[in-house]
């Protein structure tokens, strides 16, 4: 459950506008899938993960924002939904988010140029917390025409360890695309 409002800084209105405008279109619609992630509840060694129903809506509010509305299946009568404010910002090669209130998550972007159309893979790295711990996080965000892959991972700030799976958001669109050509 996480509500995203994804706009452009003034910075990426240069040769980023087209990077940043193609990107938020590529994103824009209706998505439906599954959030995996690593069962906490379980000791840190432990592979076991859990899987949650979510929807994803992603809106635009003609002044280049966007807000995406995820909702999540969290057992019997639960629905959970968060909300976080999102800003791409291909100039300055950054990505930055605030969650429910937190305080500003910034995270170097890698890939910004490498897009096609809005899509393509970019890999976003900077530090917070995992399991309330100072980490590294490191996220591969994959936008293809109908699929949008977001894997996170971390590792305890300062370590050489491999990266270690978080949690992995793996969204379809809603609806099936048109189909075309002959049968």
């Amino acid at each position: 459950m996480r509500a995203a409002l994804v706009g452009v800084s003034a910075a990426g209105q240069s040769s980023g506008s087209t990077v940043a405008a193609d990107l938020k279109s590529a994103l824009r619609g209706d998505w439906v899938g599954v959030l995996e992630y690593r069962d906490y509840s379980e000791p840190p060694t432990s592979t076991k993960r859990v899987d949650l129903p979510t929807w994803l809506s992603v809106t635009s509010d003609g002044e280049g924002k966007q807000t995406w509305h995820y909702v999540y299946d969290d057992g019997p009568n639960k629905t959970v939904d968060e909300i976080e404010a999102v800003t791409f910002d291909p100039a300055r090669e950054q990505y930055t988010a605030v969650d429910n209130g937190k305080p500003a998550q910034t995270f170097h972007v890698a890939g910004y140029s490498a897009l096609k159309g809005g899509r393509g893979t970019l890999t976003l790295t900077g530090s917070g917390t995992d399991s309330g711990k100072p980490a590294e996080i490191r996220e591969m965000m994959t936008i293809r025409r109908n699929l949008l892959e977001v894997l996170e991972e971390t590792r305890s700030a300062g370590s050489q360890d491999a990266f270690a799976f978080r949690h992995l958001y793996r969204l379809v669109r809603r609806e099936a695309p048109a189909v075309t050509g002959a049968k």
